[in-house]
């Protein structure tokens, strides 16, 4: 009998649900607060350009307070596109542990999760570090042409660098898990 996926759906064991399904159920509604939670900061705060002017304004050293509402607009759509890339991460990891709920722990469809998860996640991360000199250009777009006011500011921090390793490390992990659940397929048509 084939899943939703394709997949061949296994035998959940009873003994391996009962010690990992508490794990799964809190990492499935951690990813769905985490996609909810971050949409609403997003919202909250590029609807608020008092907001916008005390944190951006600040990281920029730039008075921002006369932010055009177009400006908050292209900001938060920078934002929103990062925001469904992040989403869908969450969503690979809802699919993720729903795998590992039915005992579907060690397979092909639990890697294919595992490796969506990692490159949404990869792939919003990047698109984080390249939104940054963006967001400051269009925050910065109300200044007259010519003066120093507008700006293009490059930054990373290295928070992205281990937000990307972990991404980069767990879309190792998927690849093996892949090759793992190839290899313990073919062993079983053998035996």
């Amino acid at each position: 009998m084939l899943d939703a996926d394709g997949f061949a759906a296994p035998a959940a064991p009873l003994a391996l649900r009962g010690k990992i399904a508490w794990i799964c159920q809190g990492v499935r509604f951690a990813a769905l607060g985490y996609a909810v939670w971050t949409l609403y900061i997003n919202v909250a705060y590029w609807s608020d350009a008092t907001r916008i002017n005390d944190g951006y304004g600040r990281f920029l050293h730039r008075d921002l307070s006369g932010v055009q509402p177009w400006q908050q607009a292209a900001a938060f759509g920078v934002n929103f596109v990062n925001w469904l890339l992040a989403a869908l991460a969450c969503y690979g990891a809802w699919r993720l542990f729903s795998a590992y709920l039915q005992g579907d722990v060690f397979s092909p469809r639990s890697a294919m999760w595992l490796r969506r998860l990692a490159l949404f996640g990869i792939a919003a991360q990047l698109l984080g570090i390249a939104a940054r000199p963006l967001l400051s250009l269009i925050l910065t777009m109300h200044f007259p042409a010519g003066q120093e006011l507008r700006i293009v500011n490059i930054a990373a921090s290295p928070e992205d660098l281990s937000t990307l390793l972990l991404l980069f490390g767990l879309l190792a992990l998927a690849h093996i898990q892949k090759t793992a659940a190839e290899i313990a397929d073919d062993h079983a048509r053998i035996v």
